[in-house]
């Protein structure tokens, strides 16, 4: 039970044995602030005179962070104990503010020992709610009883994921599908449990290419297990954070239909040679500032096998030069792990690549002409688009979005030249940045990769007519 503090005891409360710091907010401090109406601490000790020496220094600290704030100064209030941080910086939003602290005070709730530590939570929330305006009222109330909506935590979410920016713009847009489906229904975060979830996939996923349907259910799987890293969703007895409950296990396979005579598979594939002789030799179609880097760049990947990002993003510093003068890319970043690699300039290239790098130096853009852009490489592949489309380069198939042939095709043609040329696969996989095969524990786990040697020797064997 509760003991009711005598005046000596002021600020204090004892509950199970141990002592609680409690503390109301002036009004003029709320309404600078937006701040709660009560600062809850639990001091973590049940000997009184330690309680009280834990009493005075916060009653020193708070009360010289009020006078900050009448006196306008960005202070900060900060209050532990109910699952609160009660932060009153001025900069905070009030609606998502509210929010967030009705979301930890829910958490609160939920880990109550007992009704005597669940009153004093209740009696905080209450006050802290009566001292809002309706629209953060409102707010904290949805989040306090997990009423928020699915793009609550979204932008929180995208800002920590450390994501490409394609990425998470793709990732975003898939959550926001979502979000809209829910709303739809009135349904809440809290209500999106497996059945739901099944009947978002069956609604709206099941129709989509095998491919498109992945890219969304991974992205709902990530948002799912970065909801509940942070408490946001409760997870089921068995589940794990890393399941990503309840998308995990949503996609259905399917199974290869049975091939007729004449069928063809519908799979993205490489240019042909009359394909790569046409981008490379037709009249350019588009505006004749976007032939040479359009030329550059693609001939790069023929003879490379380098993805389309990790070309246009090459700064000058990247280019290095071995002990027999020959050039490299050192590529330092990129889609995965083995992105991070070594790959020779093919010596049609090097007097390209020399005459881009005069007076520059750095972090300059190898290819500047795309330095102005925003998202330089999803400038470019649109363009790319544009570009063989108007010379006839496409592949469209019934049923299928994306035409079979794309800027990636001549990563696949290289690729394929290689192996024609008789290199071996792991060496190839070395160039375009493969991860080596885990099944094969002498060079998935033991071998340390090709030599400069093999790895010039297979760039070298791929030739542009």
């Amino acid at each position: 039970m509760s003991v009711k503090a005598n005046r000596s005891e002021r600020l204090l409360t004892l509950k199970r044995n141990v002592w609680w710091y409690r503390q109301s907010v002036p009004a003029a401090i709320r309404k600078v602030t937006g701040g709660p109406a009560f600062i809850l601490i639990n001091l973590k000790t049940s000997n009184i005179a330690e309680a009280k020496n834990l009493r005075d220094e916060l009653e020193g600290t708070i009360r010289a962070q009020f006078r900050a704030v009448q006196e306008g100064c960005s202070g900060a209030v900060q209050g532990v104990g109910v699952g609160m941080v009660a932060n009153t910086s001025t900069s905070l939003s009030g609606v998502h503010t509210a929010a967030r602290r009705g979301a930890l005070t829910r958490n609160a709730i939920a880990d109550a020992e007992d009704n005597d530590e669940l009153y004093l939570i209740v009696e905080a929330a209450e006050a802290e709610a009566d001292a809002m305006r309706p629209p953060q009222r409102e707010a904290f109330e949805r989040a306090m009883t997990g009423k928020i909506k699915i793009e609550e935590h979204l932008q929180d979410y995208l800002s920590k994921a450390g994501l490409a920016p394609k990425t998470t713009a793709e990732r975003h847009g898939h959550i926001m599908k979502l979000a809209r489906w829910c709303d739809e229904r009135r349904k809440t975060l809290d209500q999106i449990d497996r059945r739901e979830a099944g009947r978002y996939v069956s609604d709206e996923l099941d129709q989509m290419h095998p491919v498109t349907q992945g890219k969304h259910i991974t992205a709902l799987r990530q948002y799912w297990i970065y909801l509940a890293r942070r408490g946001h969703v409760q997870l089921p007895v068995g589940e794990t954070v890393k399941t990503g409950w309840p998308w995990n296990d949503q996609k259905i396979e399917r199974k290869g239909k049975r091939v007729e005579r004449g069928a063809q598979r519908a799979v993205e594939r490489p240019f042909t040679d009359t394909e790569v002789g046409t981008l490379l030799n037709s009249p350019f179609p588009l505006r004749e500032a976007y032939k040479a880097p359009t030329h550059d760049i693609l001939r790069t990947s023929l003879l490379s096998g380098m993805r389309q990002a990790e070309i246009i993003t090459l700064w000058v510093e990247e280019i290095v030069n071995d002990d027999d003068g020959h050039l490299w890319f050192n590529i330092q970043q990129g889609k995965t792990d083995a992105a991070a690699r070594m790959v020779p300039v093919h010596s049609s290239l090097e007097g390209m690549i020399r005459d881009r790098m005069v007076n520059k130096s750095g972090q300059d853009m190898l290819f500047h002409e795309l330095a102005g852009a925003g998202n330089p490489s999803d400038t470019f592949g649109k363009r790319f688009k544009r570009f063989r489309e108007a010379l006839g380069v496409e592949d469209k198939r019934p049923g299928v979005r994306r035409s079979l042939v794309n800027f990636h095709s001549a990563r696949r043609w290289f690729a394929t030249k290689a192996r024609h040329a008789g290199i071996d696969k792991d060496t190839i996989a070395d160039v375009i940045g493969h991860r080596p095969d885990k099944q094969d524990v002498t060079f998935g786990r033991y071998a340390r990769g090709a030599s400069e040697g093999q790895l010039r020797a297979c760039v070298e064997a791929v030739k542009v007519m």
